[in-house]
């Protein structure tokens, strides 16, 4: 299994394999992780936190989609973009929840 949560978007494109390999995915991971935990546990959408971090979109959106597959955050609805579009809501799970 790749260590890329986005191979199954870009298929190996060079760029993307070489963001990837210049990436601290652990730092921006746990940074994210603690940004929905502790200021926001009624969630957020990847752009906001790419708005609140200063953090690119395509990063947020990638540790998110980590996140979920850690079983860290749940979706918890959905908000409106800058531009009009549905996006979810994620909030961390606690333990009372699982």
């Amino acid at each position: 299994m790749s260590d890329d949560t986005t191979y199954s978007r870009h298929r190996g494109n060079t760029y993307s394999n070489e963001a990837n390999r210049h990436t601290d995915k652990e730092r921006d991971l746990y940074r994210l992780y603690q940004l929905v935990f502790s200021r926001h546990p009624d969630g957020l959408t990847a752009e906001e936190a790419s708005d609140l971090t200063g953090m690119p979109y395509t990063t947020c959106s990638a540790r998110f989609t980590d996140m979920k597959r850690y079983v860290w955050i749940e979706h918890c609805g959905s908000r409106p973009t800058h531009t009009g579009n549905a996006a979810g809501v994620w909030r961390v799970i606690k333990d009372d929840d699982q």
